[in-house]
């Protein structure tokens, strides 16, 4: 009967570690990844290795490739790829979830358009060719926030949050780098603007005071000159221009340049051409740059100013009287009259 017993208790005692072991181990884990946000759809996927990206959907075809940090769209004359929509694609797949199973019925998955044909398709592949990601992305889903994703080889459709068909499903232009300039606009030392009337210099003193130093030496005003700094500094533009033709866009003879110095005596040149009136834009180019962009005229405006703009205002004392005025030589000749 003890013996019974003790078979009993050593049994009871197996299952208890057996319980301890799945809560404190697998499921414990599983259940901090489901907290987390549930488990990766691509556990193994590491944004830094991908090399391409190639997205195919019902009515276009576009493919990104990778040499060292930059991105270009294959099959264009060397466009750039945006870094910061290539990263936040690559984010988006970092962070798909294996949850929130629609279906696991293969006869379904057209109708949720994640096929071939139907939906958009990505690969993601490395250096070496390896597939990092291949998967489908469909239709909204029925709270138009959500859509419907399923990976390839796998029979599960999920409905994810967000409509994500954005990050992905994107045309050549809106892919292209729209970046004109990119730099600190506290490193900028000079500033040049030169228009067919006149030539402006700006530089900026020990005490980061800026002052114009040409045509005339006088002190410049803070504000303009920072809306020009921080305007060039980080510009982007709103479109492309369709060729590469100077003379076509008056960029040969620009209406407008801006030279800035910066504190390293790199210099960088904005060339700014005719205006398309059709859409109130401007030609614009950084000198550096094979691009030709389009900028607003809210953009433009930043750089298009005259010598009185950039000027400070002179203070007057209170109380103080205007100069006399000079007599003029024939003012007194005739005063002396007889």
């Amino acid at each position: 009967m003890k013996a019974r017993t003790t078979v009993i208790l050593f049994g009871v005692f197996i299952i208890l570690l057996v319980f301890v072991y799945l809560f404190e181990g697998p499921l414990s884990e599983r259940k901090q990844k489901e907290e987390k946000g549930g488990i990766a759809l691509f556990p193994d996927f590491n944004k830094d290795k991908a090399t391409k990206i190639a997205v195919k959907s019902t009515t276009q075809e576009v493919s990104l490739g990778r040499k060292g940090k930059d991105w270009s769209i294959s099959d264009t004359d060397g466009f750039t790829a945006d870094p910061q929509l290539i990263n936040d694609a690559l984010d988006t797949v970092k962070n798909f979830n294996r949850e929130n199973i629609a279906s696991k019925n293969p006869g379904k998955q057209e109708l949720f358009e994640v096929v071939s044909g139907k939906g958009v398709e990505i690969t993601i592949s490395d250096s070496g060719q390896k597939m990092l990601a291949h998967f489908y992305i469909g239709k909204t889903g029925p709270d138009f926030f959500s859509v419907y994703l399923r990976k390839e080889g796998s029979d599960e459709v999920l409905l994810t949050t967000g409509y994500i068909k954005a990050a992905f499903d994107k045309s050549v232009k809106d892919w292209r780098d729209k970046t004109i300039f990119s730099f600190s606009p506290d490193t900028i030392t000079q500033l040049t603007l030169k228009t067919s009337q006149e030539e402006i210099v700006l530089k900026k003193d020990e005490n980061g005071n800026w002052q114009i130093t040409s045509p005339e030496q006088v002190k410049a005003k803070k504000e303009a000159v920072s809306d020009i700094g921080l305007t060039l500094a980080s510009l982007k533009a709103i479109d492309f221009a369709e060729n590469y033709n100077l003379d076509e866009h008056q960029l040969d003879k620009p209406r407008i340049t801006i030279t800035a110095i910066l504190d390293e005596k790199a210099e960088k040149k904005l060339l700014i051409g005719k205006e398309n009136e059709e859409q109130s834009q401007y030609y614009v180019k950084n000198q550096s740059k094979k691009t030709i962009f389009l900028v607003g005229k809210y953009q433009f405006d930043k750089f298009n100013k005259t010598l009185q703009d950039l000027k400070e205002a002179e203070k007057k004392v209170a109380g103080e009287k205007p100069a006399p005025k000079k007599e003029k030589a024939q003012d007194k000749k005739e005063d002396q009259a007889p």
